[in-house]
């Protein structure tokens, strides 16, 4: 009775303290309690100028002010009220009992966090109502784990064996073994995770370790996008932000991904500093990171970031955007194609069957039509040595099961879960086909992302539906053998 009142005081001592105006709490699981599986974490998380936020763990007896805090999720930067900030799966860290830490980073580079704890990991222990969790299985043909003298364990790379055209696979959102599995009976070879870089925070190298080593468990090849933030890249200007840059893909290489992509969306002032954006300057950042990259595994496929395919810069202007054509050619001439493997491209506004290049009802501009991407995009390369493009996002936006899309993206509001799969599909074998372009990776966007709000609609480009469904895992599938 006493071990009881002991820990219900305890309980009552971390619940967290009402406030009209909190912004960051996790709301469960609570204080005094067993998890086990995966768990959703419910919570708030609304602070103005947030830029991301994530969970953390770390050992309960350990003051928290110096405790080892291991990520556990993915970043993410929607704002949440009242609802699932995460989903933790808890079967990835041994049984026993934690603190569990909700960590937000805002553009302002302050931090505000909320801890709950005790809680009480049991995935093989009896919990503490008597009763005994599942015990989740263990992943199929799991690798064994290898050390390092001086590093993190690293889980080997998988010898895989591609069976489609192109060699495909997919971004993930969320540790998913249900997600894996549809993966692999597609075809599919490569998962991708975005990790963001944030100047001085050395637990998103853990959170790379964890995403490759999953990947590789899985029996996939490990694409990594490292993406920084504007906003750090303008404080410290390109000479002092490219070697720190370079320091962080270099610590990732020493992990043994097989892919990393040099930023995102670099044509954007979403992506990039306004009235900065310049090829050339990207390039400067670039170079280094591939330098650093290949020094430490030469056998590390370094990607260059994607242009968004856009035609906005008569509207906003260049100090906000520049047409990825224009960026394309800037890329090619300050000499991307020298410091990179792969010249990333984005297709993502598709609404008619990929072998079309006209008829679309929103008009003829090329970003509409996969066939003029793929020549938009490798032509300002044409006479490198070996060019090549590497798909860090192909995908197709469809509201069934979600409802009625956001404004800004009513235009996929016509396209069926069936047509999103055909398409797929179709453009794997396109990108295969097409003379003079060689296609060398193509990856989905997305696997298994559930976002809808806020006026983005992540969830409608997953080709895992809601209701668990795979339509393109399946047409993907039908192009099996043709590798």
């Amino acid at each position: 009775m006493r071990r009881w009142f002991l820990l219900l005081l305890i309980g009552l001592m971390c619940l967290p303290v009402a406030a009209q105006d909190v912004t960051v709490q996790i709301d469960f699981p609570y204080s005094v309690y067993d998890v086990s599986g995966v768990v959703d974490v419910y919570g708030t998380v609304n602070p103005p100028n947030l830029q991301s936020y994530f969970v953390e763990v770390a050992d309960f007896s350990t003051d928290p002010a110096i405790a080892a805090w291991t990520p556990v999720t993915l970043p993410a930067r929607n704002p949440v009220t009242g609802g699932v900030i995460a989903r933790w799966d808890t079967t990835l860290i041994p049984d026993g009992v934690y603190n569990l830490r909700l960590r937000a980073i805002l553009t302002t580079f302050e931090e505000l966090t909320d801890i709950v704890g005790p809680i009480r990991v049991a995935n093989e222990l009896v919990r503490l109502d008597g009763s005994v969790p599942v015990v989740v299985a263990p992943p199929v043909e799991q690798p064994v784990e290898q050390a390092t003298p001086e590093g993190p364990v690293i889980v080997p790379r998988p010898n895989v064996v591609n069976e489609l055209p192109v060699p495909v696979g997919g971004q993930m959102d969320t540790f998913d073994e249900t997600a894996a599995e549809l993966m692999r009976q597609a075809g599919m070879t490569w998962m991708k995770w975005q990790i963001p870089f944030t100047i001085g925070d050395d637990s998103l190298v853990t959170v790379a370790r964890d995403r490759i080593n999953w990947s590789h468990e899985q029996g996939f090849y490990a694409f990594l996008s490292i993406k920084g933030t504007a906003a750090e890249l303008g404080s410290e200007g390109i000479d002092a932000y490219a070697p720190l840059y370079a320091d962080f893909v270099r610590r990732i290489a020493e992990l043994q991904p097989d892919a990393i992509q040099v930023w995102n969306e670099m044509n954007l002032d979403r992506e990039w500093p306004q009235g900065q954006i310049d090829p050339g300057m990207y390039v400067d950042l670039l170079q280094p990171a591939y330098e650093a990259i290949k020094a430490v595994d030469p056998s590390i496929i370094v990607v260059t970031g994607a242009p968004a395919p856009t035609g906005a810069e008569g509207a906003f202007g260049l100090d906000r955007v520049w047409n990825d054509d224009r960026y394309y050619l800037g890329m090619a001439n300050a000499g991307a194609a020298s410091y990179s493997d792969c010249i990333g491209i984005h297709y993502n506004e598709g609404i008619i069957p990929p072998i079309q290049q006209g008829g679309d009802p929103r008009g003829d501009y090329p970003t509409y039509y996969f066939p003029l991407m793929l020549q938009r995009a490798s032509f300002p390369f044409r006479s490198a040595p070996d060019p090549s493009l590497c798909f860090s996002e192909i995908g197709y936006l469809s509201p069934d099961g979600y409802g009625e899309l956001p404004a800004g993206f009513a235009w996929g509001s016509g396209t069926t879960v069936q047509e999103q799969a055909e398409w797929l599909r179709d453009a794997i074998r396109i990108a295969a086909d097409t003379p003079g372009i060689n296609v060398r990776l193509m990856i989905v966007f997305n696997v298994n992302f559930t976002r809808f709000v806020d006026g983005d609609p992540q969830g409608g480009f997953a080709i895992i539906r809601p209701d668990g469904s795979c339509p393109a895992c399946q047409t993907i599938a039908e192009l099996r053998g043709a590798g």
